[in-house]
């Protein structure tokens, strides 16, 4: 059969930017959420602190047309542009926070790393691999099974598997699932 980890990913990027700092070490073990790679954030920074700065004055300019709105100063239509474009900035700085958060690569589950392919001040594009992450706390082990033993497997059937890499050794298992089709091949 073929070995497999629970959990395999490449890390990869969302934009493209150049890496500004890199948190891990080849073959390091990591846990969910850590951070692995840092990608320059400037002009990220920049744009959300300018869409923050548009959101609390417009947010500032609703509130004291509430007020005139209450008086009768200002009409239900004036208001509601102002609501509308008090909305739009907020909108705006939930999407420069996404922005910038696509420059924080972290791990989407607890694993090991694998080799870098990236370095500090190298550009990095989107899907490019950065590295690998794998969960190896449970491996996977698929195999083929002739169809004449269908009838007797069934998810919770204990198994023991024998690898060359480690000769007199047995690893236990057992089944957790069963694919629905038959490999017309090999039956």
């Amino acid at each position: 059969g073929t070995l497999r980890a629970n959990e395999s990913v490449d890390i990869t990027a969302k934009v493209a930017d150049r890496v500004a700092v890199i948190h891990f070490k080849e073959g390091q073990q990591v846990r969910k959420g850590d951070v692995l790679v840092e990608l320059d954030n400037t002009e990220a920074r920049a744009d959300l602190a300018a869409a923050e700065a548009a959101a609390s004055d417009s947010r500032s300019q609703y509130k004291r047309s509430q007020e005139l709105f209450q008086t009768k100063a200002l009409s239900e239509a004036q208001l509601d542009q102002l609501q509308a474009a008090l909305l739009a900035n907020e909108a705006r700085v939930a999407a420069a926070q996404s922005r910038l958060s696509d420059r924080i690569i972290t791990a989407p589950f607890s694993g090991r790393v694998g080799l870098r392919n990236v370095s500090l001040g190298g550009l990095v594009n989107p899907g490019a691999v950065i590295t690998t992450l794998d969960d190896h706390s449970i491996v996977k082990l698929d195999f083929a099974v002739p169809e004449v033993f269908l009838a007797t497997l069934r998810p919770g059937l204990t198994i023991a598997a024998l690898s060359g890499a480690y000769p007199g050794e047995s690893f236990d298992g057992r089944v957790a699932s069963i694919d629905t089709r038959v490999g017309p091949p090999t039956r």
